[in-house]
């Protein structure tokens, strides 16, 4: 698969596409080719995008209330759902060393229910993401089940995982962007 978005030097960045290209290195280091990979890159092209796209990503990486195993798995039932290839490769991962069983990810992958024997923070979180994702909306019996398990506050980070993480997954999508060197590539599309 090849990116369509055209790569860029440092040099032939903007001022402004610099410095964010500079704020996101201090997050993540580039390549040996000075490209980042993943959103990042696209994100440069719009420097206020990069610059508050960081600032919502590092909230939801880092301080949400339900936790990164709930949090991984909420990016890879949102990666499944956009088809979005680094999405999925890269969070299934994360999701695995957060303590995602095998089974539940490949549920995910398949879009199969979740093993009988999985958590029950699990089974909900992925019912939530698939109803947002499949209806646009949240029926009550899940509403009343989340604001159970996570409060208002935790349904709230939940939601604005999978959102943030649709914005990642679209751009993804849209500029063909490559999962790594070796990576697999389990959604194929047209170049």
């Amino acid at each position: 698969m090849t990116s369509r978005l055209q790569s860029k030097s440092f040099d032939e960045l903007t001022p402004e596409q610099q410095a964010q290209y500079k704020r996101i290195g201090k997050a993540r280091a580039p390549r040996p080719d000075g490209q980042f990979g993943g959103p990042f890159d696209p994100w440069i092209r719009s420097p206020e995008v990069a610059q508050r796209a960081m600032s919502l990503g590092n909230f939801v990486w880092e301080r949400t209330s339900i936790g990164r195993r709930i949090v991984e798995l909420a990016i890879i039932v949102t990666g499944r759902a956009w088809r979005s290839n680094v999405e999925w490769v890269a969070h299934a991962k994360m999701a695995k060393n957060e303590g995602v069983s095998d089974g539940v990810i490949q549920a995910v992958f398949d879009q199969g229910e979740p093993p009988i024997n999985a958590p029950d923070d699990e089974k909900l979180t992925i019912a939530v993401c698939r109803a947002i994702h499949e209806t646009r909306d949240l029926p009550l019996p899940l509403y009343h089940a989340s604001i159970e398990c996570w409060g208002e506050t935790g349904l709230m980070e939940l939601i604005q995982t999978i959102g943030f993480y649709s914005f990642v997954s679209m751009t993804l999508n849209v500029f063909n962007i490559p999962t790594a060197d070796g990576d697999p590539t389990p959604f194929p599309r047209d170049e």
